[in-house]
């Protein structure tokens, strides 16, 4: 790790312990484990096509590249305004420092929606996969970057034994075997990179050539309109994950509606953000 994620991981290396601290990994095992199966975020991916794609809705209050964007956004909120678009999935920025997210987003977050929610995290650690269960999310981001083969590996199975589905992020061609190595099944490419923040949309589309049939892509990162989300069903992919366009957007239902194509099928929501 380089850069911006080594930043990020002593940050949150810091914080892990501290939260450690305050609830003992066997506590919060024990509390996750009682949890009840959620909604299953591979079923939800699996479900979308060119004809009818699928967008995991972002709940993304700042970021490291663009600082501010919503700061003020109320999780629960938009994420009855999100399944009211009929978004596929919702996504819910935990990290406090950068993107000034909690866990406390993602719990209102999972008790406002019926559909899957992915914690989006620097996830590297046991204890941060129970904190999501016990939250009630149905998947966790694992950034091939910041993991070692084995560590990549051993998530994957904790986090589907909790019945919870890993969203293994990738940047690039040979993170992808990695990926595949861990028996990952629902697999995102990013088009940024999170060691520079910089990002090259053309990254998705070049990657998902190599994916055979039994792995499911989504892109991340760049994706502002229905343009963006055409040039990626063209090349096979039927998932994207959007953030900043929904968040800013002054009706973000009827902007999801608008990004999948889809005709209005209820009255505008801005009154309601």
């Amino acid at each position: 790790m380089q850069g911006f994620l080594k930043t990020i991981f002593e940050i949150k290396t810091e914080q892990i312990k501290a939260a450690i601290r305050a609830i003992p990994l066997a506590d919060l095992r024990r509390e996750a484990e009682a949890m009840p199966a959620p909604a299953s975020f591979k079923a939800a991916m699996a479900h979308s096509t060119k004809a009818d794609p699928g967008i995991i809705a972002e709940i993304k209050k700042a970021s490291p590249s663009k600082g501010d964007i919503r700061p003020d956004i109320d999780p629960a909120t938009y994420a009855q305004a999100y399944t009211k678009g009929k978004a596929r999935a919702i996504s819910v920025l935990t990290e406090t420092e950068f993107f000034k997210g909690s866990l406390t987003d993602l719990d209102a977050a999972c008790a406002n929606t019926d559909l899957p929610v992915l914690r989006k995290d620097f996830i590297f650690t046991e204890y941060q996969i129970y904190e999501a269960c016990r939250t009630g999310a149905s998947a966790v981001l694992l950034i091939t970057t910041m993991l070692s083969a084995a560590q990549q590996a051993e998530l994957t199975a904790l986090t589907r034994e909790l019945a919870m589905e890993p969203l293994v992020e990738i940047n690039s061609e040979w993170e992808f075997e990695q990926a595949y190595k861990s028996f990952a099944q629902v697999v995102a490419i990013n088009n940024r990179n999170l060691s520079t923040l910089k990002t090259d949309p053309f990254v998705a589309k070049q990657v998902v050539k190599i994916f055979p049939e039994d792995i499911i892509p989504v892109e991340a990162s760049g994706i502002s309109s229905r343009a963006g989300i055409e040039a990626g069903l063209d090349t096979g992919i039927h998932n994207f994950l959007v953030g900043e366009s929904i968040v800013r957007a002054e009706d973000p239902a009827a902007f999801i509606r608008k990004l999948c194509a889809k005709e209005a099928e209820e009255p505008s929501l801005k009154d309601t953000l």
